[in-house]
C-alpha cells in the first residue's frame, strides 16, 4: 500500500545553498570561509565578538549555525555532547528517461528525482564520529533500498555518491533562540530536518535578535 501526497515538494540543496550565498553577498553580507574560528568571545557578561584564527570579529551579537561541530566551538555554552555528527551517505544514479516522478519514501530511505534523470537514494544515519566516508556497507544498502523502489534501477549507472554530517542531539529537536549570554543565539542540532526547517528558523531568529521576541514559542 502506499499514500500519495500531491503537495509534496523538493528543492536542490547544493544549489539553493550557492543560490543564498549569492544573494546574501548582494544584499552586502561579508564571508570568511578561509579561517578557523577559535571560539566565541565574551566581555562583561555578553558576547563582544568571534575569535579567529587570525583575529578577531567584534560584535555584540553572534549566531551559532556550525551544523554537527557546535559543540566543538569553545564559548558556545553547550556540552561537548550536546550536538554530535549523524554520519549520512548518498548515491546518486542517473537514468533517462527518469524512473520517478514524486519522491517516494520507504520505511528505509527515500528516492529523490530530480527532473534532469539523476535520482538520488539516501540515507544512512550512522554515528561514527566525523569520519567522512562512503562505505560498502552503506551504498550496498542504498542500492537495495534503489531496487525496491523502483527494480530497474539496477541497471543505472552509478554517478555520484556523497556522505555528510547531520546535527544530532539527544531528543532529535534543534536548539534554536536565545542562550544564558546576552548577545548569543543558537541555531543548530535540525538533525535531518535542516533544509526543511532553515527558512522557519532564519524567521525566528531574526525576530528575536531584531524585536526581542520571535513568533514561534522557541
Amino acid at each position: 500500500s502506499g499514500l500519495l501526497v500531491p503537495d509534496e515538494a523538493q528543492i536542490d540543496s547544493p544549489r539553493r545553498a550557492r543560490a543564498l550565498s549569492l544573494a546574501a553577498a548582494r544584499a552586502g553580507c561579508a564571508f570568511r570561509s578561509d579561517v578557523r574560528v577559535t571560539r566565541i568571545a565574551h566581555a562583561r557578561g555578553r558576547v563582544a565578538g568571534v575569535d579567529l584564527a587570525d583575529g578577531r570579529i567584534s560584535s555584540h551579537t553572534v549566531v551559532l549555525a556550525a551544523g554537527a561541530w557546535s559543540s566543538l566551538v569553545e564559548g558556545s555554552g553547550l556540552r561537548r555532547d550536546a550536538v554530535r555528527p549523524a554520519r549520512g551517505q548518498i548515491v546518486q544514479v542517473e537514468t533517462r528517461p527518469p524512473l520517478l516522478t514524486h519522491v517516494v519514501f520507504a520505511p528505509r530511505g527515500y528516492a529523490v528525482p530530480r527532473p534532469d534523470g539523476r535520482l538520488l537514494l539516501g540515507s544512512t544515519i550512522e554515528m561514527e564520529g566525523f569520519r567522512k566516508q562512503v562505505t560498502v556497507d552503506g551504498m550496498l544498502a542504498l542500492l537495495s533500498l534503489g531496487r525496491e523502489i523502483a527494480p530497474a534501477v539496477g541497471a543505472a549507472p552509478v554517478t555520484e555518491t556523497w556522505a555528510g554530517f547531520r546535527p544530532y542531539t539527544a531528543d532529535e529537536l534543534p536548539i534554536l533562540g536565545a542562550s544564558h549570554v546576552r548577545g548569543r543565539y543558537l541555531c543548530t542540532g535540525h538533525f535531518k530536518s535542516g533544509i526543511v526547517l532553515a527558512p522557519a528558523s532564519a524567521d525566528a531568529l531574526r525576530d528575536l535578535i531584531v524585536h526581542g521576541k520571535a513568533a514561534s514559542d522557541l
